[in-house]
């Protein structure tokens, strides 16, 4: 080796073969790592050759020679991880034979992990059985690699074992955590059991129920027939499952009915109306399962809700009146604008603001005198309150804090006075300095119907106000559902959504718009499909 190397160095631009000077070819880097004497330097090679940006299809043969005869696995994890880069199906026998599933250390360890994350980027089918294997390894990270593969592959014959792995309490909860998420990107019906249960499992402070509720909406239609009947008391194997666990009854109702909502899903309808009057000692509780079964009720746009909605909205506590108003909204029907000016004299500011919200979110100039009159209204209802209750500054500053409140929402009424069933004055509107004018412009366009919109809605999404980012993905998802036009409009905006949602990660202002775009990338790809 050392022989050839000096030949090369003195021969220069002459060359022997073998004896290349150009980076750019395998053979040079063959010389390269002919030369080096340990294996760290062997790996330092390898990763050279990564970084140096000619790394291509020509190097396989090389790479896939090394590995194959190599019996260092800190080398073998280096060349894996440079054939991860070129991401070729022709590897994929190579890194399955490089696997060595005895040996326990940690370099060992490392080099299997990094030939399952090979595998799972490569994409190729063929990975799978060997992928199957290292779910049995010792380490976590390694079953966690494999696990994602597997995910990421789509490997229906994974489910057995990933079902087992997701609720099993032997494994880490971070291998259960995993292996629910794999069962939603597989997308298999058998799963639906195990992810229902997941909803509910506790390892310590730990839960599952974030990757379980995605993982059904992963699944589709069979993980809605199945919440039904949760929601409707009905799955016993599910019941006896969280008996002993101190998982009662309306615990699984309440918590199955915020996974439902997501779906928008018509055969909901009816039990998500029963579930308006739900009754429970727990107060909570009980606001939970209405304000569930109102915001699933909202995204259908179920006109026969409009009714009891209507009579709910003027609950003295601010959270399930903020919620019952905004269902109201999603549905979108004028019908209910009485009861919500009504409400929005009734209560506590911090409850009757919420009414007002929503008369602006519905009204039009119609309402514009109504409006006005609550606003005028205002600062002798704050003195009342910093009477009654106390303010921390005086009821003329409070009221002119208010007073502001009612400029910002009134702006959306004179929106729409302005563009009323217009559509492309609504399409203006997004760019409108107001965001409650933004967010209704928004709810306007994905009521609409009209596919041909969505693109321009699309393009809203770097919105930075996290409402009206919501009430945009609100009326995609609107769109989508309505039928495929809208879905394959959206098919080429669906690496910038994807951008969206990684630049988020981790925003805690942005949460509930993630886990609702992330849905609105399902809904795409499941009609493109």
């Amino acid at each position: 080796m050392q022989r050839r190397t000096l030949v090369c160095f003195l021969l220069g631009l002459m060359a022997l073969p073998g004896c290349s000077k150009d980076p750019a070819t395998p053979d040079y880097w063959a010389a390269q790592l002919d030369a080096a004497k340990r294996p760290s330097e062997r790996v330092r090679v390898v990763d050279t050759l990564r970084s140096s940006g000619k790394l291509n299809k020509s190097f396989l043969p090389l790479l896939q020679s090394e590995l194959a005869k190599e019996k260092s696995p800190e080398e073998k994890g280096a060349l894996a991880r440079a054939l991860g880069d070129i991401k070729d199906p022709s590897s994929v026998p190579a890194l399955s034979d490089a696997l060595d599933l005895q040996a326990g250390d940690g370099a060992t360890s490392r080099m299997n992990s990094a030939i399952a994350q090979t595998l799972g980027s490569i994409g190729d089918a063929r990975a799978v059985p060997a992928l199957l294997k290292l779910l049995k390894s010792k380490d976590d990270y390694v079953r966690i690699d494999a696990i994602q593969a597997l995910g990421s592959l789509k490997a229906t014959e994974a489910v057995p074992a990933l079902m087992e792995l997701a609720l099993d309490d032997a494994s880490s909860p971070q291998v259960n955590r995993r292996a629910v998420a794999a069962l939603g990107d597989i997308g298999d019906a058998r799963a639906v059991p195990v992810l229902l249960k997941a909803l509910y499992k506790q390892r310590g402070t730990q839960n599952f129920a974030s990757e379980a509720s995605f993982s059904l909406y992963q699944v589709g239609k069979p993980a809605v027939a199945a919440l039904l009947k949760v929601v409707q008391g009905e799955d016993s194997d599910l019941i006896a499952w969280a008996r002993p666990r101190d998982v009662d009854g309306a615990v699984l109702m309440v918590q199955a009915t915020g996974v439902l909502k997501d779906f928008v899903a018509p055969e909901a309808e009816p039990v998500l109306l029963k579930k308006l009057s739900f009754q429970n000692p727990d107060m909570q509780m009980q606001w939970y399962g209405r304000m569930f079964a109102a915001n699933g009720l909202g995204r259908l746009r179920a006109a026969a809700a409009v009714q009891p909605l209507m009579a709910m909205v003027e609950e003295n506590d601010p959270a399930p009146r903020a919620e019952f108003t905004r269902d109201l909204v999603l549905v979108g029907n004028r019908e209910a604008l009485p009861a919500l000016l009504k409400a929005a004299t009734k209560g506590i500011w911090s409850a009757r603001v919420f009414a007002a919200a929503a008369v602006s979110m519905l009204g039009d100039d119609r309402e514009k005198a109504a409006f006005d009159k609550l606003a005028a209204a205002e600062p002798a209802l704050a003195a009342s309150e910093c009477k009654q209750y106390g303010c921390a500054t005086s009821a003329t500053e409070v009221a002119a804090q208010r007073a502001k409140v009612f400029a910002v929402y009134r702006a959306p009424l004179e929106a729409a006075g302005t563009c009323k069933q217009d559509l492309t004055c609504w399409v203006g509107k997004l760019k409108d300095p107001s965001a409650p004018v933004r967010q209704r412009a928004a709810l306007e366009i994905g009521r609409s119907g009209h596919a041909e919109f969505a693109t321009t809605l699309a393009q809203a999404m770097d919105e930075a106000d996290a409402e009206t980012r919501i009430a945009i993905i609100q009326g995609l998802s609107w769109l989508v559902k309505s039928g495929t036009a809208a879905a394959m409009a959206l098919q080429d905006s669906l690496p910038k959504l994807e951008q969206r949602l990684a630049d988020d990660k981790g925003k805690q202002d942005y949460l509930a718009a993630s886990d609702a775009l992330r849905r609105l990338v399902v809904d795409i790809r499941r009609r493109n499909a």
